[in-house]
């Protein structure tokens, strides 16, 4: 049994830190309606490791240009690839900011909000409405390329996915998407589909706002796995008692089903819409929230 709640944790860890649906808002609704206790806090940290191995190996190309780039490793580059990677660099340590501040700031506030369900189910129904408000907008701005007379490949795809491209995100966007997603530290508010519709209402296409909330996913999951460090081991009451062989099957399956779920997303935000998660959510959040009159 033990062994099929660590490879069920595993996969929703994998599968909604990067589909917009929350993974929190799974971590805490799926074990309360299946009647399990929590995983430990060192299963929690582990299979975020598993996800952070997940974003690494998919944009290991993307992670190489600005390693090499930035600090001049591999011979002598291009004086614009290495303002390149500087800029990106750049961006996501001022995307990475917010999040961190209010981490710090507000640890308790977060740790209330996880104890109640039906506050996770609400956080659940804001996620819906971002998703909802942010694939509006983008109808407006695809209403407007329709009027364009298009004959370029490259605008035509640009009308599948209107939308500024990654060389144009600026600070201010980093910050901006970077406060979303500290929103998302909220449980039920979802990382991915906060800072995938921040990026939409700034103008950015749905793939260009995929690709960075991806790679900004990579230093708010460095940073929570560090600060939870000094509490890893701990036990706490009431979780499961996973041995070392769940651990690593957790993180197995974690860092798997998040390689797919990246996967899948990059290549879906390029023909369809995210309403369809947005529906899901809604009725995720209100079977959840139903479920607290009968579960107690």
């Amino acid at each position: 049994m033990l062994l099929i709640q660590a490879i069920v944790l595993g996969l929703l860890q994998g599968l909604t830190e990067f589909l917009p649906v929350s993974s929190s808002g799974h971590l805490q609704g799926v074990p309360y309606l299946l009647g399990w206790s929590s995983g430990s806090l060192t299963f929690d940290v582990l299979v975020h490791t598993g996800t952070l191995l997940a974003v690494l190996v998919y944009f290991r190309g993307d992670l190489a240009f600005l390693a090499t780039r930035a600090t001049g490793l591999g011979g002598d580059h291009p004086p614009e690839e290495r303002r390149q990677a500087w800029r990106v660099i750049g961006l996501l340590a001022i995307g990475s900011v917010p999040a961190a501040v209010a981490g710090l700031l507000f640890e308790d506030v977060f740790a209330a909000a996880f104890r109640s369900i039906r506050v996770v189910s609400g956080f659940l129904l804001l996620t819906a409405l971002l998703l909802w408000f942010a694939e509006r907008l983008r109808t407006r701005r695809a209403a407007d390329e329709l009027r364009k007379d298009v004959r370029d490949l490259d605008e035509q795809e640009r009308r599948r996915d209107p939308g500024r491209r990654e060389d144009t995100i600026t600070l201010k966007d980093a910050g901006t998407i970077g406060v979303a997603q500290a929103l998302a530290i909220f449980p039920g508010i979802s990382r991915s589909g906060a800072t995938i519709a921040a990026g939409m209402y700034l103008g950015l296409s749905r793939a260009a706002a995929a690709r960075f909330s991806f790679l900004l996913s990579i230093p708010v999951i460095v940073g929570a796995t560090v600060f939870k460090l000094p509490d890893f081991g701990t036990v706490e009451p009431g979780s499961l008692p996973f041995e070392p062989v769940h651990h690593l099957v957790g993180v197995a399956v974690a860092a798997v089903s998040g390689y797919l779920a990246i996967t899948f997303l990059l290549k879906l935000v390029q023909r369809e819409t995210l309403l369809g998660f947005a529906r899901y959510v809604v009725v995720f959040a209100v079977l959840l929230f139903a479920a607290t009159f009968w579960i107690g």
